[in-house]
Formats: C-alpha cells, structure tokens, sequence
C-alpha cells in the first residue's frame, strides 16, 4: 500500500484488460470463508475469488497478528467491532479456523498511510474509506472485523470504482484493484491468486 501519485496515475492510464473468464478461489482459503465470499459476491457482483484474493493478501484469511495496539483504531469505529468474535470460539476466530482467537490490534497495518491512517479490519480499509463505502454497500455493513461485513465493503468499493461512482473514472477490474490496494502491483498480485 501507499504508491505515490505517479505510480498510482500509472497504473490507471493504460490499463491492462482484465483476464478472460471465471476466476478460481486462492488455494488456502477456509472453506467458511468461501461460502462469505460467495455471499458478498452476490450482493455486489463481484467474483467472490476477486474477495478471497484481497484477504489473503492483505492479512493471510485473517491469519497475520501485527500485535499493534486497538487504539490504533479511531474510537467510533473500534465501538463497532465484535470482540468477542475474534476471541478462541467466537464467531470470527472460528469461521477463519484461528483457535488462538484475535485481538483489534492484531489487523491493524502499523505503517501509516494517507494522512497518517492505518489500514485495518479484515480486509484492511483505511478508516475514511470504510466510514464512506459501509455507509453505501448493501445492507450497510457495521464492522470491519467480520469477515462478510468487510467483503460487502470492499465488493461494494471495487463496483463503485468500476462503474465511476466513486470519482467519475470508470475503471477495469484491474485498475479499482489499483486504486484499493495503493498501486499496479497490487492488482496483479490479487489478480494472479485468482488465475
């Protein structure tokens, strides 16, 4: 995360065409895991492949622990999160297969980003962005630590960046991949788990 503008206008200018055909879930994901995706697929029309991908990504299905402290996320949006989810046996931990559980802190990126926001929650939206886009994906998801609410967020996002909701730019699969993960290189890494 946290191209510089170049790099990020790169990216976007001449985007590659997204790959023919259906996509394949990243090998490893937890087969409960595939079955949110799935669900948030539908509900955004997005590949629930695309999904897995960013998760794996971006916090290995929920499995990195980055031992950051929870007040590194802002206060209102910390109230929202289930912490008994991500405890051993909650809801959470158990979808992911995590029997030692989770704490906030632990999917929290400690490198700061636009303006000196962490990237956080399961699928690692920046605070601004997850208070926009959970404000306008289906059913309006509340917490960014459960796996389904962050997959609603982030297809919502990807769809809206696609269609040019979000600036005007319609973009490619590729290029809305771009801009959620900070540059080029992103997309291709996402896009590559899931061929």
């Amino acid at each position: 995360m946290g191209a510089t503008a170049p790099q990020l206008q790169a990216a976007l200018a001449g985007p590659a065409p997204d790959p023919p055909g259906p996509r394949t879930a990243p090998a490893g994901a937890p087969a409960a895991l595939v079955t949110v995706a799935r669900e948030a697929g539908r509900r955004t029309g997005v590949d629930p492949a695309v999904l897995l991908a960013i998760s794996e990504v971006e916090c290995d299905f929920g499995r990195c622990r980055a031992g950051q402290p929870d007040t590194m996320v802002p206060a209102d949006v910390r109230s929202r999160i289930d912490r008994t989810a991500l405890q051993p046996g909650g809801a959470t931990a158990s979808l992911l297969g995590i029997t030692d559980g989770r704490r906030i802190g632990d999917w929290v990126d400690p490198i700061p980003v636009a303006g000196g926001q962490h990237a956080m929650g399961f699928m690692q939206f920046l605070p601004s962005t997850w208070r926009q886009e959970a404000a306008l994906a289906p059913g309006r998801p509340r917490d960014p630590y459960r796996p389904l609410d962050a997959m609603v967020a982030a297809g919502s996002y990807l769809a809206r960046l696609q269609r040019g909701a979000v600036d005007g730019r319609r973009r490619t699969l590729r290029g809305a991949l771009a801009v959620y993960g900070g540059d080029a290189d992103y997309a291709d890494r996402v896009l590559a788990l899931t061929s």
